[in-house]
């Protein structure tokens, strides 16, 4: 293993578990309903209220944490889940990509205005983009 190949390593560790922590933070904040930060729940919130309101948030909550805890799991184990793996992988990625939907499109465009809006973007396809590498 040459010196770039040690850099990478390490780089895509300390992604990965960055990745995962950060999931299931959000999940556990999500299911203990102190979400202020997370602007899917925002995004959530801006669909749907009442009782359908508190499922869809404890269910999303739900799966941030798996998908986190899943993800710091396979720092240690590597890839050992086979098929299982891929299909969590899969459903990390699709509750990212509903994530960005939620908190950047359906929340608004643009909103409160363009430059915080496009930051708050591109902040979530950093995400996506580490969590795609993460879980491939």
């Amino acid at each position: 293993m040459g010196m770039n190949d040690t850099k990478n390593a390490i780089a895509s560790l300390i992604l990965t578990l960055a990745v995962g922590c950060m999931l299931a933070v959000s999940g556990i904040y999500a299911l203990q309903g102190k979400a202020a930060g997370d602007l899917a729940i925002k995004g959530l919130k801006s669909i749907f209220d009442g009782s359908a309101e508190s499922i869809i948030i404890t269910v999303f909550g739900v799966i941030e944490l798996l998908a986190g805890i899943f993800i710091i799991l396979k720092c240690f184990i590597g890839d050992r889940m086979g098929s299982f793996g891929n299909i969590i992988s899969l459903i990390v990625v699709i509750v990212w990509v509903v994530v960005i939907v939620l908190a950047d499109i359906v929340a608004g465009i643009g909103k409160p205005n363009f430059l915080s809006w496009l930051l708050q973007f591109s902040k979530d396809l950093i995400i996506f983009g580490a969590i795609w590498v993460c879980c491939k």
